[in-house]
């Protein structure tokens, strides 16, 4: 018998913060999201990042921000682009596994090439729902994404930019000839800029990137585009921490020069008379973690007698570090009960996911495999896309060699101790999961504090209510919740009731334990953590 465990925190009785009716229009006539990619909350101080440090101080510092698991970046993207999660969005990692575009391997959405492949091969459902992007022009308002990121996870903030649909800026897409959507940015830009940077090697900071970058948004998206909302995405510091660890000196030279590429922008919007008529929203894709045991589960299957050879398609593994995704063929269930045995039985393995019980009622939580969770608790049953298994590596509270929490397994080329300052993302700790969550401007509050639960999914809904653009065909169409608490009307922040809940599973023999927690508002499911119980 499961066990479920209950802790609940309830205040007052006031209408919860997403009820139904509309919020008063906004005085904003601009909405700027700011991502910085990889920005743990504890980065940001008052002496390195005076700017950021000023829009927490001064406007609604969200407490208990999550990433979208598995917290990796291209799965964020998606769901920043589409207000719902990977179940529907269909983007279940930073690696895909889709028959259609090759039946034996996973492969990269990091590079639109492989986004767009995709795109083809699935009749145009490269992300399974509708866009901001698409929803905006439909209602006579334009989206503007500029990237520094990945060609690949600014696609999936705007996918269909290429299509026509708003704005995209990236100038890695094709160096000196393709740098933006449509033709007429593209074009502007190529003429009235100096060629981008390139981007170097893992250990090289792309800061110059940034910084270019920047300046195309402050000295010509801005005042000449005038769009109604910016998705301004930084790489930094996300790039080097892979490389040499978050706290590090690099990390935090990356993240002073974010700092001041933002209080640039700060700067600009009050030439153009746009201080006091913009929302800025400051969020991060995922925190980030310190990687100390890595693990070839391609090669730990094949030893098992579990996985053919590397390129057989009997088990195909969808990487997103911390975080893996087999897909099995045919979806066989005696294989897949096979493999996740195996794993229970992996010191490496953290928690396990497999589809829900058939005779569940609502949302499941349990697995159709005993000791595991249900794949739908967590946003990621999909019959089209999604995977069979899904499980996480271990992690600890522990501090790295930076003195910051969160030490973590990850998958490796080779299996053992790692040894380095390399960081990584893709868990359910709560170091991966928590990200940088910040509001501030016209439409919201002065120097609160909020500790209800939001997420990178809200972003779209809540945007539409700032901008008074919500319709009656949104209801059901997206996953998150306008953060009504933040607004300047919205309701008071400490009386927004919420629960939260963790739930047990146990394989048949006992051998192996593992714990889930997940924060409710209304019918909102946030996931904060999950540890295998030793």
């Amino acid at each position: 018998m499961m066990k479920h465990s209950f802790v609940v925190a309830m205040v007052a009785t006031v209408t919860a913060a997403t009820a139904a009716g509309p919020a008063l229009a906004g005085k904003a006539t601009l909405n700027v999201v700011l991502v910085l990619d990889g920005l743990r909350p504890d980065s940001i101080t008052e002496q390195e990042t005076p700017h950021l440090w000023r829009l927490r101080e001064e406007g609604v510092n969200f407490l208990n921000g999550h990433s979208v698991f598995p917290t990796v970046t291209r799965v964020n993207a998606a769901a920043i682009g589409s207000g719902v999660y990977p179940d529907r969005n269909g983007i279940f990692g930073n690696t895909l596994y889709v028959r259609e575009v090759d039946a034996n391997h996973s492969f990269g959405n990091d590079d639109h090439k492989n986004l767009l492949r995709l795109d083809a091969a699935t009749g145009e459902r490269m992300v399974l729902a509708k866009s901001l992007g698409e929803i905006l022009a439909e209602r006579g308002k334009t989206l503007a994404v500029v990237s520094s990121g990945s060609t690949g996870s600014a696609l999936l903030v705007n996918p269909r930019a290429p299509k026509g649909t708003g704005v995209l800026v990236n100038a890695y897409w094709e160096p000196g000839v393709r740098v933006a959507f449509p033709d007429t940015v593209n074009d502007a830009i190529l003429r009235r800029f100096p060629a981008a940077p390139p981007k170097g090697g893992a250990q090289d900071p792309y800061v110059e990137q940034v910084s270019w970058t920047e300046r195309v948004l402050r000295d010509y998206v801005l005042p000449d585009l005038k769009p109604d909302v910016i998705v301004n995405w930084l790489t930094e510091p996300d790039h080097i921490q892979h490389a040499v660890g978050a706290g590090s000196a690099e990390a935090r030279a990356a993240i002073r020069n974010d700092d001041r590429e933002i209080g640039l922008v700060l700067d600009r919007l009050g030439e153009l008379g746009l201080a006091d008529k913009t929302n800025i929203i400051v969020v991060s894709d995922h925190g980030f973690g310190h990687g100390i045991f890595g693990v070839n589960v391609t090669n730990e299957l094949m030893k098992a007698g579990l996985k053919l050879n590397a390129d057989s398609d009997d088990v195909v593994i969808a990487s997103s570090g911390q975080t893996m995704s087999l897909h099995i063929h045919d979806r066989d269930p005696e294989r897949i009960g096979a493999i996740v045995r195996f794993l229970q039985q992996q010191n490496w393995v953290g928690v396990l996911f497999t589809a829900g019980k058939p005779d569940s009622s609502g949302v499941p939580v349990e697995g159709r495999v005993p000791g595991t969770f249900a794949l739908e608790l967590v946003h990621l049953e999909n019959s089209e896309r999604g995977p069979d298994i899904v499980f996480t590596f271990p992690w600890s509270s522990a501090k790295s060699f930076s003195g910051l929490s969160g030490l973590d397994y990850t998958e490796a080329s080779t299996t053992g101790p790692l040894a380095g300052t390399a960081g990584n993302h893709g868990s359910m700790s709560p170091w991966t999961v928590r990200n940088t969550f910040i509001a501030w401007g016209a439409d919201f509050k002065h120097g609160v504090t909020v500790r209800t639960p939001s997420s990178n999914v809200d972003l779209v809904p809540t945007l539409l209510a700032l901008m008074n653009l919500e319709r009656e065909a949104d209801l059901g169409r997206f996953d998150g919740r306008p953060l009504r608490e933040a607004f300047a009307d919205g309701p008071d922040e400490e009386q927004v009731p919420i629960q939260v809940r963790t739930y047990f599973v146990k394989s048949a023999d006992d051998d192996y334990r593992a714990a889930l927690q997940l924060t409710e508002l209304d019918s909102q499911r946030y996931i904060d953590k999950s540890w295998r119980i030793r």
